[in-house]
This record gives structure tokens, C-alpha cells and sequence, in this order.
């Protein structure tokens, strides 16, 4: 009696459309081939981290024959049953799923690809470009798996053992087909049989190692010195100087361009020499480049001499992944009306398009814009000018050493790495209060739950007042036991720490989260400041330095508002601010560090800062240079992984020349053009204080034909919005009346005296 087999096929025509794929793409064999080949071995990972992780591309020959070689490291190896090859075929004929656990019998048949979390793989070449790469279409495979089991098998175009020989047999198998030892680390080896001439001559040649860098230099950058692509065992580095453009924007942090659609990452590069070893804007996914972004109206200027990169949130990659092409090297052409590939080249396009006006590459209003920020700069100037003239406390002349400081310590969550608590839980925590004053002082404390959605006062932990003497620091124990009437049941809690120096309006606060009987929602953001803390200059009181002077005892504050230890990388480096660009002049240091969560750190002092002359001059002979530090995670956590950018903190130096011509320092001022706002003027303070001017306001538009009139506008609303920046940021002594404290006031009083204010210094300016 007959049974049934499977449909006779041609092996070497099911798998040959790789290479039209690959030609399709506009890539060649050796490229298409690195990417997969390497993508597998990411996709072998057993988590997203890449410790102790590998993957060698080697070519060898011995009297058995020339053999390519893909091994990779720090995987889990081919894992499972060693199940027959005719079971396979059945259950596949029965439609039956192999889970992705079992990866030895995946591996051994065909149409099983994707299936991995670790990797960029979607149902790609897979396997079957170790097939093609050989001109036998014949490949050995083994494995060391992490049970320590020892699996070897061949694909002898389309045909392999029905079971994989496994222990000292298929080491044998190995050593007598190949002549090569068995595989000693945990992973899986293939080896491919007299490989196409194309793809050895680029592994001989070295060719091949541009194709990865530009593929995976961003998934290079996070690796440690344990793990490594390899040619013949070199590791693969990521190019020198490819971010070194004379033009160069970075995004500083995660923004949202659409609604659940978010960019992680974005730069852009222009050489002006021409000199870049890669071009166009492509996006990464999991670490691999996929393909470029179309871009429209490149200015012939700079065509072919910029490259840019972006990557988005693991919720748009996955998007992206359903439309692209085959082989992972762009998006499928029919498939670009879809919106997650619109977003992707619309927000690329305004972000190219934005800076290339910025750095005048593309002409449009540029004589406006330069001369309406001229003209903001020059009322920002004088307005500081006036406000110093008037005696008000200065707000941002340089760091200033707080006189005082309250932080928490301590913290005990019922569990670790959680903020959740249930009814009895206790959360644990200490306040440090630290007097920087020169007199003993008191301060009123107060600790209050509180609904952060209405501001709403929950109950009462402590109100007290205590003495801090001069330089001295006080520490506090409490324990907040939680029930249902002292805290909100099924909401997101705050414990408020509030600070105040009795007899002044000087008050600091801070928040410690808790949620009550729910998780913590997935949009609350988590956050890290980043400050200058101290910088001594030669004269005190000036930013100014001279040739071969220097700035000492620089150091910063890392503050840790999050319930994760932060592992980070603080990279110093100084840029000529003259230029509008800010190219970097020399790296100052990096260092390293750890912060527990809910605490804060200053860094130890960074060696002198010498302003050498021979270094300098080449850049400028006098101008303003701009002190840079970027914050960069240095592992992963739960919001960051490692690479990423998490903040950054900028300081003017002002190099052979006094500051410019008034006090511009305590504020930065922007113009901006948003109809759709009802706001003529707004501004942000603290860290970045900075006043914003709505040049696309219906009452700016009035006046804009008329000049005088519109400069008395533009002045009257940033003296309006930098009184109300004292108030923001606590200045209150500016606002009470003669005895009475300004904290006490009734709503009604207190917005008379903050209208007066206003009034009264405009009265004042127009003198």
C-alpha cells in the first residue's frame, strides 16, 4: 500500500529567490548574506543583553575542503527534542506550530524562521542563506547546547539525517566531514561548504566589514568588551569620526510625533568635505539597519555628503516590520502608503529640513529669523540689564550654591523595585534638610499624602518646625503606614515633602510616589536631572577666561527621581558656541558612576580645565565656547538601554572677551510661531529657564509692519513673563507687602501684588 510523501520539489529553486531579493534590494551577495547570517545570531539571544555574546565570520581551509564559518556565543544553542525529520514533516502537514523553544528541530526543517524576541527577524532569508552561500547548497550546522548536549547535522541541498547525531558521535561526524574540532562554547556553529567565490573574496579582502558596520554599528556601540562581531577573529569597530560632520544634530531625548508613535533616537550629519563613508537618513530596528528614508528637496549643496540615522519605539518598529521587504533592507514599495512608513519619512524630513534652515543650507526667512532673534537677544539684554539695575536677586548668574538642600534617603518600598502597596504596607524613608547658611536657621517642615491629579491634601504625616544649625545637616526617620484613610485606594499617591525657611518665601519640595492596590500605569514618566554644581573661574563673579587660564573644581549634580538604580556615563566635552553649528573642540572627561533610586549625587571635582592656547586658537582667537555634559545609560534598566541618551546640561564660557554686552545669563529666550495658541508669551523655568515669544499670535501680527511699535511689544511681554519667572521659581521677596510674607497671602492680595510688580518695573523700564 502507498503512503503519502511530500510533493518532490527543487531545493535549490526555493531557496534561490534570495539571491533575486538581494538584487532586488540593490545589495550584494556579501552584504545581504552578513546581515542575515549576523541577525540570526542576535535573534539566538536568550535575553536583549549582549554579555558574553559573539558571533565569528571566518573563512578556513584544510585538506577537507574551504569552508565559511558563522559561529556565534552567549546563545542558548540548538535546544529541544532531537526530533526525526519525517515527524517534522508531518506535523507541519498537520499545520502544527514548532514553538520557538524547540530550535534544533526549527533549525533542521525548513519554513520555521522567525519567532525570536532578541533579534530583527521577521520571517526573512533565516536559515536558508547559508544554503545559498555555498555553490553545493550544502551546509553542517552544530551545536553545544546550554544542557550541555552536543548536536550535529547536515543540509545537503534540501536533505539532512533524520536525526541530528548528538555526544561523541557528532563530534566524530564533525571531524571526519570537515576536518574541524567540535564546537566548545555554548552556541551554534555553521559551516558552510565550498562558499560562492563572491562572498570569499570579500571576507578575505576585508570587504565585508563595511557591510556590518554600517548594519549593526549601533548594536556595536552597546556591546562590552566581552561580546564582538568578528572577521576571522578581529573584531568588527564601529568607524572613526562618522558623527564628526561639521554640522551635527542629535535628539536629546525621546519625543512623540504622532499619537503612540515615538522617536528614540535621531541624528543628522553634514560634511562639508564630502568626506563621509555613508549617506542618506536610515532607520535601525533592534539594532540593525533596515533602509533609507526617502527624503525630498536636498539642497545640491550637500548631496551625498550628509548621513543620518533614526529609531523609534519597539511598538512602531514592530509596524515597520510588517511592511518590510523580504530580506530586512527597506520597506516593501507597495507597502510605503502606509502610515507607520509616512510617519517615519515625514517626521525625518521636517527634522532635515529644520536644521538644514538653521544652519542656512536652505534659505527660507532666514534674513527674518536672524534679525528677529538679533532683536529678542537685544531686549533680553537690556531687560536683565534693568532688572540688576533694580536690585532684584539674580537668578541665574552662573551656579549658585542653594542655602538649602532637602532630599530623601533610605527609601523602603514593601517590595523592592516596586511602588505598588495593599492596606497595612509600611513605606520607610528619612528627609535630609542641609543648612548652607551662615546663621543657624529654622525651618517648617511638612509631610502630606496628596492626590497628584487634583492637588488634594490626603492626610497628615508630619508638621514641625526644627533648628539647622550653620553647615549642618538634619535627618529624620518616618514610616507611613498605609490604610484607606490616609491614602487613596486604587490611585496613584504622593507622599509631598514641603520645606520653608520660616520668616522667608523661600520653600522647596519634593514627591515620592506610591500607587494603592493598582500598577504603576505605563505613562508615568520616570525622570533624571542633570545640573552644574560648582565651577570656580580666575576672577569670581566673571565667566570670562583668558589663554592658559583655567576653570577648577567643576562638578555635577545627578539627580535620580526614579524607583531603579541609574548606571551612568557623564561625557564632558567643550564646543565653540561662536559658531553656529558648536562642533566640539576637545572631550574633558567621562566618568562613571551608580545612584540608588530617589537619590541624588554631586561628582567628584573634574581635573582643571586648562584653555591652552595651542589647542584653542586653531577654533578661535576670541569668542564664546559652551562647557557640554551629556548624561548616557551605561546598562540597561527598565527605561533606558545602554547607549541611550538621557539628558544633557550646557554652561557659557566666554573666552578672551568680558560676557556680552548686558546680563544675558539667567535666561534664554525663543521665538516661536503658533497661531492655535491663545498665549502671546509663556516660559519654562528652572534648568533650561527660558521665555518664549509667540511671533504667530494675532496681536504680534498687528504690529509686525510696524517696527518701533512691535519692539515695544516684544519688550513689554518678556518683562511681563521674567517677573513672573521670580515667582515661578520662589523669588517671593520681590512680591510682599512691607511685613506681611508673600506665601501668606490670599489669592486675591497676592495677584494684586504680582500685577503691581509687573506695572511697576515696566514704569520703571520706560524711564
Amino acid at each position: 500500500m502507498n503512503t503519502l510523501m511530500p510533493i518532490p520539489q527543487n531545493y535549490k529553486n526555493t531557496v534561490d529567490w534570495i539571491l533575486g531579493a538581494y538584487a532586488d534590494a540593490g545589495v550584494s551577495f556579501p552584504n545581504g548574506f552578513q546581515k542575515d547570517a549576523i541577525q540570526n545570531a542576535v535573534g539566538a539571544r536568550k535575553t536583549n543583553k549582549f554579555k558574553d555574546w559573539r558571533c565569528d565570520i571566518s573563512l578556513v581551509s584544510n585538506e577537507f575542503g574551504t569552508f565559511v564559518i558563522i559561529e556565534d556565543t552567549g546563545t542558548v544553542g540548538l535546544t529541544g527534542k532531537n526530533t526525526p525529520a519525517e515527524e517534522i514533516n508531518a506535523m507541519m502537514a498537520r499545520n502544527e506550530t514548532l514553538p520557538s523553544s524547540e530550535r534544533l528541530s526549527r533549525f533542521t526543517s525548513m519554513f520555521n524562521s522567525g519567532g525570536n524576541n532578541t533579534g530583527g527577524g521577521l520571517y526573512g532569508a533565516g536559515k536558508s542563506v547559508y544554503a545559498v552561500a555555498s555553490s553545493e547548497y550544502t551546509y553542517y550546522f552544530d551545536s553545544l547546547r546550554e544542557d550541555n548536549i552536543y548536536v550535529a547535522n547536515i543540509n545537503k541541498c534540501g536533505q539532512v539525517m533524520s536525526k541530528a547525531y548528538e555526544g561523541d558521535e557528532a563530534k566524530e561526524y564533525i571531524l571526519k566531514s570537515t576536518g574541524l574540532p567540535p564546537k566548545t562554547t555554548v552556541g551554534t556553529r555553521v559551516i558552510i561548504v565550498s562558499p560562492k567565490e563572491e562572498l570569499v573574496d570579500s571576507i578575505t579582502s576585508g570587504e565585508i566589514i563595511p557591510f556590518i558596520q554600517e548594519s549593526w554599528w549601533l548594536t556595536i556601540t552597546k556591546m562590552g568588551d566581552d561580546s564582538c562581531v568578528s572577521v576571522n577573529g578581529i573584531p568588527v569597530c564601529v568607524p572613526e569620526g562618522i558623527k564628526e560632520g561639521t554640522h551635527v544634530f542629535e535628539l536629546q531625548s525621546p519625543e512623540t510625533y504622532a499619537t503612540s508613535y515615538k522617536v528614540k533616537h535621531f541624528g543628522l550629519y553634514v560634511f562639508g568635505n564630502g568626506d563621509n563613508i555613508w549617506s542618506g537618513i536610515s532607520y535601525y530596528r533592534k539594532g540593525m539597519k533596515i533602509g533609507d528614508v526617502d527624503l525630498k528637496d536636498v539642497p545640491s549643496k550637500i548631496d551625498g555628503k550628509f548621513w543620518g540615522y533614526i529609531e523609534v519605539d519597539e511598538a512602531w518598529e514592530n509596524e515597520l516590520a510588517e511592511i518590510e521587504d523580504k530580506v530586512h533592507f527597506g520597506v516593501s514599495k507597495r507597502k510605503k502608503i502606509r502610515s507607520t512608513y509616512q510617519y517615519l519619512k515625514n517626521y525625518c524630513n521636517e527634522k532635515f529640513k529644520a536644521n538644514l534652515i538653521e544652519w542656512g543650507y536652505i534659505k527660507d526667512k532666514e534674513n527674518e529669523d536672524k534679525k528677529l532673534r538679533d532683536e529678542l537677544q537685544q531686549i533680553a539684554e537690556d531687560i536683565q540689564d534693568l532688572f540688576d539695575k533694580l536690585g532684584f536677586e539674580d537668578l541665574g548668574k552662573g551656579p549658585q550654591k542653594a542655602d538649602f538642600d532637602i532630599r530623601w534617603q533610605d527609601i523602603v518600598y514593601p517590595v523592592e523595585n516596586s511602588e505598588r502597596v495593599t492596606t497595612g504596607d509600611s513605606i520607610r524613608f528619612s528627609v535630609r534638610i542641609k543648612s548652607s547658611y551662615s546663621t543657624d536657621k529654622r525651618f517648617e517642615y511638612r509631610l502630606y499624602v496628596s492626590n497628584p491629579k487634583t492637588g488634594a491634601v490626603i492626610s497628615q504625616i508630619a508638621n514641625d518646625r526644627i533648628t539647622v544649625k550653620s553647615n549642618t545637616v538634619e535627618k529624620l526617620d518616618f514610616t507611613h503606614v498605609i490604610d484607606r484613610n490616609n491614602s487613596e485606594q486604587y490611585a496613584e499617591n504622593r507622599i509631598v515633602l514641603s520645606v520653608k525657611v520660616v520668616g522667608s518665601g523661600k520653600e522647596k519640595t519634593k514627591d515620592l510616589v506610591f500607587f494603592y492596590d493598582i500598577d504603576r500605569p505605563d505613562n508615568t514618566r520616570n525622570c533624571v536631572n542633570l545640573t552644574l554644581h560648582e565651577c570656580l573661574f580666575p576672577i569670581q563673579g566673571s565667566r570670562r577666561v583668558n589663554f592658559d587660564e583655567a576653570i577648577r573644581e567643576v562638578c555635577y549634580r545627578i539627580e535620580n527621581k526614579r524607583n531603579h538604580d541609574l548606571h551612568y556615563r557623564l561625557n564632558v566635552s567643550i564646543h565653540n558656541a561662536t559658531d553656529p553649528t558648536c562642533p566640539k573642540i576637545v572631550d574633558v572627561t567621562s566618568v562613571t558612576g551608580v545612584i540608588k533610586p530617589f537619590e541624588d549625587e554631586i561628582t567628584d571635582h573634574l581635573n582643571e580645565i586648562v584653555f591652552e592656547k595651542a589647542v584653542y586658537e586653531r577654533y578661535l582667537s576670541a569668542g564664546v565656547l559652551e562647557l557640554r555634559a551629556r548624561l548616557i545609560a551605561n546598562e540597561d534598566d527598565d527605561e533606558f538601554e545602554k547607549g541611550d541618551k538621557i539628558t544633557a546640561y550646557k554652561f557659557k564660557i566666554f573666552l578672551n572677551m568680558d560676557e556680552k554686552n548686558g546680563k544675558n545669563d539667567a535666561f534664554d529666550v525663543k521665538s516661536v510661531e503658533d497661531p492655535d495658541n491663545f498665549r502671546r508669551a509663556w516660559f519654562t523655568p528652572g534648568n533650561g529657564r527660558t521665555i518664549f515669544l509667540n511671533v504667530g499670535h494675532t496681536a504680534y501680527l498687528n504690529v509686525q509692519e510696524y517696527p518701533e511699535i512691535q519692539h515695544e511689544y516684544l519688550r513689554e511681554q518678556m518683562l511681563k513673563q521674567y517677573v513672573l519667572l521670580y515667582l515661578a521659581e520662589g523669588k517671593y521677596d520681590m512680591f510682599g507687602e512691607q511685613g506681611k510674607d508673600f506665601a501668606e497671602l490670599d489669592p486675591q492680595e497676592a495677584a494684586d501684588q504680582v500685577i503691581e510688580k509687573i506695572e511697576r518695573v515696566y514704569s520703571q523700564s520706560l524711564r
